[in-house]
């Protein structure tokens, strides 16, 4: 892992129409926070947008309730929401952005894992 202190967040997130459908959502401040925190980790990974806790180990659903300290059924819906709005997937148990190379500057990140 490379040492990321940045990502890309675009101003007009909250105008992106999946955004805009999970903040009519019961949960949606806890799913909106869950997001933000899975693209921080993505970044501080560096490794084309998955996320885990090592190369081999791929973090689980307890593991990112705890690592976020949120209440685990929250994790659950905000990753069950999260993959049905096609912004996160699962590369066998590894969870990775959806488009990640598409929202970052990869060549920077890049530079850093160089």
């Amino acid at each position: 892992m490379s040492n990321v202190k940045w990502i890309k967040i675009t101003t007009n997130m909250f105008e992106d129409e999946k955004i805009d459908f999970i903040e009519s959502l019961p949960e949606a401040d806890s799913i909106l926070i869950i997001w933000i925190k899975l693209l921080t980790q993505a970044g501080k990974n560096n490794a084309g947008g998955y996320i885990f806790l090592t190369e081999n180990i791929p973090y689980t659903t307890e593991m990112l309730a705890h690592k976020f300290r949120r209440p685990l059924n929250t994790v659950k819906l905000a990753l069950e929401t999260l993959r049905k709005l096609e912004m996160i997937n699962f590369d066998d148990d590894t969870l990775k952005i959806t488009n990640w190379e598409k929202h970052q500057n990869i060549e920077g990140m890049e530079k850093i894992r160089e």
